[in-house]
């Protein structure tokens, strides 16, 4: 476990760095989709199968009423963190860095969109929350206790991951990741946090594109 974990993120460090190093602005969904490649690669030479990160059938209501949940929890979570970060710390609202840039483009919006549901929404759920979680979990021996302390490490390389944003922006992302994660160790598969994840992105893409919420 430990081994694939180092794997992977060594994997994810050396593509982000080093396309930053040369100069290329969108290297974290590169290396987030490197980084798929490098799981299903230790999945593959240890013998393990997609059900192993939590992509299990699941009949498609199922997935959809899962998902809703999923969102309001995790709503709910970004809620708190944002309270938290402007009005308890005092923090600057959350930043959307080059996100920002959508507003009022359809080409760049349906280009985010495209972002939003395949390194974000599928990569980062199997990342964090199928990978990750499920490893660590592991290391601290399985069970409750150990699946609740893997949501909270896990939690906070997904809100540092979320650093263009500023302090309340990681804060928000990292209790989403958080929340995500409980989800994920009571439910044990990733089809809602997938659609969950994408449509949350989805609302929030489209609100900045409106310029309902300021870029």
């Amino acid at each position: 476990m430990l081994r694939q974990i180092l794997v992977v993120l060594c994997v994810f460090l050396v593509v982000t760095f080093g396309l930053a190093a040369a100069g290329f602005t969108m290297g974290v969904p590169v290396a987030i989709a490197l980084s798929c490649v490098a799981v299903f690669a230790c999945l593959h030479r240890d013998g393990e199968s997609w059900s192993a990160l939590g992509f299990t059938r699941m009949r498609p209501l199922r997935i959809v009423l899962l998902a809703v949940g999923c969102a309001v929890f995790a709503y709910a979570a970004a809620g708190t963190g944002f309270v938290i970060g402007t009005l308890g710390f005092g923090w600057p609202p959350t930043r959307f860095g080059p996100i920002q840039t959508i507003v009022g483009d359809v080409p760049k919006l349906l280009g985010f969109l495209a972002l939003a549901w395949t390194t974000a929404a599928f990569g980062e759920e199997l990342l964090f929350r199928g990978f990750l979680l499920g490893r660590v979990r592991a290391l601290f021996g399985g069970g409750t206790v150990a699946g609740v302390v893997a949501a909270v490490v896990q939690a906070i390389p997904f809100g540092l991951l979320h650093a263009y944003q500023g302090a309340t922006g990681m804060l928000v992302t990292g209790l989403v990741g958080l929340a995500f994660g409980l989800a994920y160790v009571r439910l044990r598969v990733l089809w809602p946090l997938v659609i969950a994840h994408g449509t949350i992105d989805t609302i929030g893409l489209i609100a900045v594109y409106a310029g309902v919420v300021p870029g």
